[in-house]
């Protein structure tokens, strides 16, 4: 008996419902809307670096998937450069391979500075126009070390925790010495 009055009662609501409804004829339980999107509007430094990388992967020698596989991991396996700090960490060198797939010599370093900054590499000039720069001596793993002539990158090292820091330079003679002028005066 309850059965009946429970059915009875859902078909009474039922009905009062359907005869509720204005005349309109009824809107489909689904609908299907298309989402237009916005293009989302990129700011002039995300242009700036997409160009650079777009640039740098022109560049003879530069393997930019490389790179950006080799980012994933540093990234991965902690903030900052913590994967170029602890040697027992990981296999390689992730940041020493990092930025030896970019490819920075014979780059202008106005070029060079924004791709290290967006891998989240810290960097520094240690040498200008043979010129060697004030540096503090503190060692910070994944750093960058960077010697320019006339603003175009010509050697660059990166900071290891332990082990050696191995240079890598343009095949050419970067800054020649000086040659002492001739003070002997006999031969006038």
């Amino acid at each position: 008996m309850k059965l009946f009055f429970s059915v009875a009662a859902l078909g009474f609501i039922a009905f009062v419902v359907g005869c509720s409804s204005s005349d309109e004829s009824p809107t489909p339980t689904t609908m299907t809307t298309s989402v237009v999107a916005d293009p989302t509007e990129k700011s002039p430094e995300q242009e700036l670096i997409e160009n650079l990388w777009d640039q740098q992967a022109a560049r003879p020698g530069a393997d930019i998937e490389r790179v950006f596989s080799l980012y994933r991991k540093k990234v991965a396996l902690g903030p900052r450069n913590i994967a170029c700090w602890d040697p027992e960490m990981v296999k390689e060198d992730l940041c020493v391979e990092l930025v030896d797939a970019m490819a920075l010599l014979d780059v202008p370093a106005r070029e060079i500075i924004p791709l290290l900054d967006s891998l989240e590499l810290p960097w520094r000039f240690v040498g200008r126009d043979c010129e060697p720069q004030a540096i503090t001596l503190d060692i910070q793993a994944g750093r960058v070390n960077l010697e320019t002539i006339d603003d175009v990158v010509v050697a660059y090292t990166v900071e290891r925790a332990e082990g050696s820091w191995d240079r890598k330079a343009v095949d050419r003679e970067i800054c020649p010495e000086a040659v002492e002028p001739n003070s002997d005066l006999s031969n006038q």
